[in-house]
């Protein structure tokens, strides 16, 4: 479950401002103050919101507030991580948590406040000559499409799944083919009903579509979902406040780490999840 529905199921009063998941209650809770995904909102905007949670009384206090950017991603699509476009977002990014920080100062609870700053993912490069096309080697018609790129999620027609995979095994050099349970373990992407009969998954830079349904945004600037072993792959971790030792550079951790530390600094019994706060105590105090 996420750390939100945690602490709210133990007592503790959250906040989320456009935090993915949020929307949705689940076991039947949502953050107690909570708003509908609008992507118009300024970054400022959301991030004054924050700042005025924190204002409120103790009782009505937030213990626990997310807030999400969007620009990045948004430009990193349509532009690609090396341009000078994400470098001026990256920038405005750092601006708008300057602003976090700036009004946590003012507060005199900049040392007194947890910060955590996180991305769900990295970026690629993808080019319009790096592209696989799925209809130069099968007839569309003998399958199912349910997720296109850069991981082709493929349900091939009744009869069809073997002639399908063998046309897919070896067909492009930068795309491996795998049945569901010859995916691969380290995936965690395998067992559940819902997982599709082929996975095709495209090399890192690499695009799938077909010549039917490409798109120029599909095939160009950049794009996430490769192997998470590639180093584009990788995502953000900045924290800073009492919880946490200061100057530290620590070594990259996986994600699902992060929901067993939030817990200790919230006091709060973790649920059970695949994280392991050993993995990444050595930041904490």
């Amino acid at each position: 479950e996420p750390i939100w529905v945690t602490a709210e199921k133990q007592g503790l009063i959250t906040a989320s401002y456009f935090w993915p998941g949020s929307q949705a209650k689940i076991k039947g809770i949502q953050p107690t103050y909570w708003y509908p995904y609008d992507g118009d909102v300024p970054n400022e905007e959301r991030v004054q919101q924050v700042l005025k949670w924190l204002d409120l009384s103790r009782d009505k206090r937030p213990a626990f507030i997310m807030t999400y950017f969007s620009i990045l991603d948004d430009v990193g699509h349509e532009y690609g991580p090396n341009s000078s476009e994400v470098i001026a977002a990256i920038q405005y990014v750092d601006s708008v948590i300057g602003i976090l920080l700036d009004g946590l100062h003012k507060r005199d609870i900049l040392n007194r406040v947890n910060v955590i700053v996180v991305s769900d993912h990295g970026m690629a490069e993808i080019s319009p000559e790096r592209v696989i096309y799925l209809d130069d080697y099968i007839d569309m018609e003998d399958v199912q499409i349910v997720d296109w790129n850069p991981v082709a999620a493929i349900n091939p027609e009744a009869g069809k799944e073997e002639e399908v995979y063998r046309k897919l095994k070896d067909a492009h050099p930068h795309m491996g083919v795998y049945r569901k349970r010859e995916i691969p373990e380290r995936f965690h992407y395998r067992d559940h009903p819902h997982i599709p009969k082929i996975l095709a998954i495209a090399d890192e830079g690499w695009s799938i579509t077909s010549h039917e349904g490409v798109r120029p945004h599909y095939i160009r600037g950049g794009n996430h979902g490769f192997d998470n072993r590639a180093r584009s792959m990788g995502a953000l971790f900045i924290a800073h406040g009492p919880a946490f030792k200061s100057g530290l550079l620590v070594d990259s951790f996986r994600n699902i780490h992060l929901y067993e530390p939030m817990a200790e600094i919230l006091n709060v019994q973790p649920a059970p999840n695949d994280g392991s706060l050993d993995s990444v105590k050595v930041m904490l105090k």
